[in-house]
């Protein structure tokens, strides 16, 4: 373009300062007129000189996301999985060939790695302040009111999906529009373009008032609800968290009844949940401590004080040798025999358990039997209905070998319905398995131990070794029109009992 007469108001690019060029920047949207301006073409970006521990900030790549980041200082490195993002601060590690080795400061991006200085003849860096004071000001100089609450927002949904919450917190605070308009207009070479800054100096100020006001207001509001209050780096009270102690933000949550306690969205939830967990435990501890009681009072749970004694059963039934630790029976020739100590758990037995067996065996014909009953099988609410102790032959109770035969008969379905730890690593209860097969109907079964194979093996020397397979069996049941619980003609393989008995077995 031909020069323009003396006194024109021309903005040419190259004839004003760095700041004055990024202060008019921030206010393109103010009337020009368009043949006002002078084009010239693009200089080649200013190179800086950059001194190790010097701060630097990142101006370009504000329509990329940041700038890229690779992790050594050659070109054909490996890049960084997130790039620098734009207006971060770092500080030079070292500077080789336009390439600078840099220290996360603020902002985001990698913590550390190689950046150029430039790129395609626009500067990528630029040198600031330290951190402090003076970097409020580098920051104001780049914003005005409408680039300040666009950054806001980008920063603030940043936040949201770190999962910060509402509240930025390492937010930097803006001098107020009408300084920075001021010093730039004082310091502009273009006089014309002053009284324009001003103006628009002037219409910020004004939006940023009504903003003030707005804000005052609702927070005068929240305080009213009597919670803890700090003030931020600017003077301003805000409310905090009463579970976190952070500042609350916008938005407050509080339970029923309880509103003076607001908290974040996130804390009142965790908050609910140790609630309800703490109930759970306490309802947990309740119902433990009533079957402890019932426990004690009907003498449930198998001790190993109750193995009976093998030195007094011997003396009982006058054997000449008294052992006092395991013992087994010896074949003799004359087919009797003989009690003997060993060192064999396979071989040894109990005497007392051993006699009363063979008691029942003789007197009656028959092996032991004990079953757990329903008291009043006509009874509708079959869960409601106490258990009672059978006994075949009746003679059995109050014997060691009913005793023992009840608390495995008590245990078993216990474990079955998961009030213990399995005795297998993996093993899943008859609940596990209902919530497997997705069986929402009610039912019942029974389970009972049986005996599947009892032998004597004879050993070399004569040893009787007893050799015995158990195992457990279930069957449905189904309630009968007069209340009473019936074996189900059928059981069906995949009843959650059924299966339960197969594992166990």
């Amino acid at each position: 373009k031909p020069p323009l007469a003396e006194g024109s108001a021309a903005c040419s690019l190259h004839g004003l300062p760095r700041r004055c060029v990024r202060e008019m920047a921030l206010v393109a949207a103010m009337p020009v007129d368009q043949d006002q301006i002078v084009f010239v073409e693009a200089a080649p970006a200013p190179s800086i000189a950059v001194g190790n521990g010097e701060y630097l900030e990142v101006v370009g790549g504000a329509s990329s996301g940041g700038i890229l980041v690779r992790e050594g200082r050659e070109k054909t490195s490996a890049e960084a999985p997130q790039r620098l993002a734009f207006g971060s601060i770092v500080r030079a590690v070292r500077c080789e060939a336009g390439r600078v080795e840099y220290e996360l400061v603020r902002g985001q991006g990698p913590a550390s790695g190689w950046v150029s200085l430039s790129a395609a003849g626009k500067a990528l860096l630029a040198a600031v302040a330290a951190p402090g004071a003076e970097l409020v000001d580098v920051v104001a100089e780049k914003m005005g009111a409408g680039e300040a609450l666009k950054m806001y927002g980008q920063r603030l949904t940043e936040a949201r999906k770190a999962g910060r919450g509402d509240f930025i917190y390492d937010r930097v605070p803006s001098a107020t529009a009408t300084k920075v308009a001021a010093e730039k207009a004082a310091d502009s070479e273009a006089g014309a373009g002053a009284a324009e800054l001003a103006l628009q100096a002037e219409r910020a100020q004004a939006v940023a008032t009504a903003a003030a006001r707005r804000s005052s207001g609702a927070l005068s509001r929240l305080l009213g609800c009597r919670g803890d209050v700090a003030e931020d780096s600017d003077g301003e009270q805000m409310m905090l968290c009463k579970h976190c102690r952070l500042p609350l933000g916008e938005y407050g949550y509080a339970e029923d009844g309880k509103d003076q306690e607001l908290m974040h969205g996130e804390c009142i939830a965790q908050v609910m949940l140790q609630q309800r967990r703490q109930e759970e435990a306490e309802r947990k501890r309740k119902q433990d401590a009533i079957k402890q009681a019932r426990r004690a009072e009907y003498d449930i749970g198998w001790k190993v004080g109750c193995i009976p004694s093998n030195a007094r059963s011997a003396e009982k039934l006058g054997c000449d040798v008294v052992p006092q630790g395991l013992c087994c029976l010896v074949l003799q020739e004359d087919d009797t025999v003989r009690l003997s100590p060993t060192f064999e758990p396979a071989g040894a037995l109990n005497l007392e358990y051993l006699s009363l067996s063979l008691r029942v065996r003789r007197e009656e014909g028959r092996e032991p039997l004990f079953s757990l009953d329903p008291l009043e099988p006509g009874r509708q609410s079959a869960e409601a209905s106490m258990q009672a102790k059978r006994f075949e032959p009746e003679w059995l109770a109050g014997t060691s070998v009913g005793e023992v035969m009840f608390q495995a008969d008590y245990h078993l379905k216990e474990l079955s319905m998961g009030e213990h730890e399995q005795p297998v690593v993996g093993m899943k209860s008859c609940f596990d398995y209902t919530k497997a097969a997705d069986l929402e109907k009610e039912w019942s079964a029974r389970e009972w131990f049986v005996v599947r194979k009892a032998e004597m093996h004879l050993s070399e020397d004569g040893v009787l070794v007893p050799y015995l397979k158990m195992g457990v069996e279930a069957r449905e049941q189904v309630l009968m029109p007069d209340g009473a619980l019936e074996d189900a003609p059928l059981t069906r393989p995949d009843h959650p009992l059924v299966r339960y008995a197969e594992a166990f077995t």
